[in-house]
């Protein structure tokens, strides 16, 4: 890990290229050509660098998460428009920054200098198609997000002079993320280059497959409420190639004590301000749900709660309610008071999930198991399992995987079995979507990205508006993030043409494409 992480400090500190559009006169002019830099450890950085949403922002729309604190952020809880939270994707996958510098790269940078270096170069062929999965991840992120992109001129400034890139129709670009993954996938071959400086899965071209899969069958359900029909092909073509058999398979990055997760970092320096919201607690305590103490822990002081052993028990859990402020708290009904510097609300578990060696998941076996129970609802797999058998395993799969956070967060598989068999979550036809989709919502915990936008698509689980005064939207939740404020001045054409072709206004009310009513 050692030589991994001189890899990447070497990488981040040689000036590589910002992103599409920002410090274009002197990214034209860099000195420092990436092309002098091996395609490997570019690909290890980028695979590092992949954004991980912060917890104050998806997992706080889709009412996981709270920092009700309004001198601190006002961010979603207050849904309001903050280009703290909004440009974070944005900045953080083009220039691999949170703040719009251009002295940094972001995993779209890295990615589409890789593929200008290995194409056509056959003896590299699968290091070139595992970074065609994996820009296909970056950019679904992407436009899940935003809506239109850019795209074909994204990280071209310093390969083609491309100074102000357009931005590509966002259904255009889906069409293609289908295309480029399906033929990277096929192409990926166990006799050729295996990529040893690949921190997923160590260059094994099977677990690669079926990642590129399991991602396949991720794209094809963001059209089940658009395009049934479209969406059914997709799916079956993922089916077809080999989606993700196990937990062995799931994909995550590793932290350790010299590399943190760098979202629990976060959450770690401002403990007293961040809060579990009650929803969530809510689903997970009055279902009986395992995993609430590794998740939730309520503490003596919540300033030293990552330095403090928690109180797991279930019963003495207490979400933090929706729609208010600092300054509002104690007018909810049922406030719980103050607790030294913060709120008598369940906090994250830092012994576990807050873990600053925590891993953090982007495309889990859990997950695809519960995108195939609902395909298997909807009568669109033919063969291979039922609905019933395809949730249950992505219940006991997404229970299984905390081992992965510390080997000792075991859950007996007599627990697992008796918790999918209760009244409250055993599969029923009649509920079968809301069963299905809120279990992917507490499957998808700590993946903040993927929780949003499956509850855009799925419209589970049924969450209440957060009817806070003040907010800038009016359709209940945010459906998309604003572009940042830097694009109106950098690129102000082509965001101009953006802003028209997502079907306008730039705000957090218009949805993506295929989130339509």
């Amino acid at each position: 890990m050692k030589n991994i992480i001189n890899i990447l400090i070497l990488v981040t500190c040689i000036t590589l290229i910002s992103s599409c559009n920002k410090g274009f006169d002197k990214l034209n002019v860099n000195p420092n050509n990436p092309t002098s830099l091996d395609a490997a450890f570019l690909f290890t950085n980028a695979q590092f660098s992949t954004h991980a949403a912060t917890m104050e922002t998806e997992p706080t729309v889709v009412q996981q998460f709270i920092n009700p604190f309004t001198g601190i952020t006002a961010a979603f809880n207050f849904n309001q428009v903050n280009q703290t939270y909004t440009a974070q994707n944005w900045n953080a996958e083009y220039t691999g920054t949170n703040t719009g510098a251009t002295t940094s790269a972001g995993p779209v940078q890295l990615l589409v200098q890789i593929l200008s270096q290995l194409k056509g170069n056959a003896a590299r062929s699968n290091l070139y198609n595992e970074a065609r999965i994996w820009k296909a991840y970056q950019f679904m992120m992407l436009v899940d997000t935003y809506g239109d992109v850019p795209y074909t001129d994204a990280a071209q400034a310093y390969l083609n002079n491309v100074l102000t890139p357009k931005y590509d129709n966002q259904a255009t670009i889906y069409t293609d993320l289908v295309n480029e993954v399906t033929a990277a996938t096929a192409a990926l071959d166990p006799s050729k280059d295996i990529v040893k400086a690949d921190v997923f899965y160590a260059g094994n071209v099977a677990q690669w497959k079926k990642l590129g899969y399991s991602l396949l069958l991720r794209i094809g359900m963001r059209y089940s409420k658009i395009d049934p029909a479209k969406a059914q092909t997709i799916v079956k073509a993922a089916i077809a190639g080999g989606v993700m058999t196990s937990n062995a398979d799931n994909c995550y990055l590793k932290y350790n004590a010299t590399y943190v997760n760098p979202v629990s970092q976060n959450i770690s320096t401002l403990a007293n301000t961040y809060y579990l919201a009650a929803p969530f607690v809510n689903q997970l305590k009055n279902t009986g749900d395992p995993r609430l103490k590794f998740i939730a822990g309520k503490y003596a002081s919540p300033a030293a709660a990552p330095t403090s052993v928690p109180d797991t028990i279930s019963a003495d859990q207490f979400g933090m309610p929706i729609g208010y402020s600092s300054a509002t708290l104690s007018n909810a009904p049922g406030f719980r008071g103050s607790n030294g510097s913060g709120y008598n609300y369940s906090q994250i578990n830092y012994t576990i999930f807050g873990n600053l060696t925590a891993p953090q998941f982007f495309i889990t076996y859990g997950q695809t198991q519960l995108l195939l129970a609902e395909a298997a609802f909807k009568g669109w797999i033919t063969g291979g399992s039922s609905p019933d058998v395809y949730y249950a395993n992505g219940i006991r799969a997404a229970m299984d995987q905390w081992t992965t956070y510390n080997a000792a967060a075991i859950i007996p598989l007599s627990t697992e079995n008796a918790f999918i068999n209760s009244p409250a979550i055993a599969y029923n036809a009649a509920n079968a979507l809301n069963l299905i989709n809120t279990q992917y919502w507490v499957a998808s915990w700590g993946n903040g990205s993927e929780a949003w936008a499956n509850f855009r698509r799925s419209g589970f689980p049924a969450l209440s508006p957060n009817t806070i005064s003040g907010q800038n939207i009016t359709s209940g939740f945010v459906r998309r993030y604003v572009y940042p404020t830097l694009e109106l001045s950098a690129n102000l054409t082509n965001y101009q043409a953006a802003v028209a072709d997502n079907g306008g206004p730039d705000d957090m009310d218009t949805r993506i494409f295929w989130d339509k009513q």
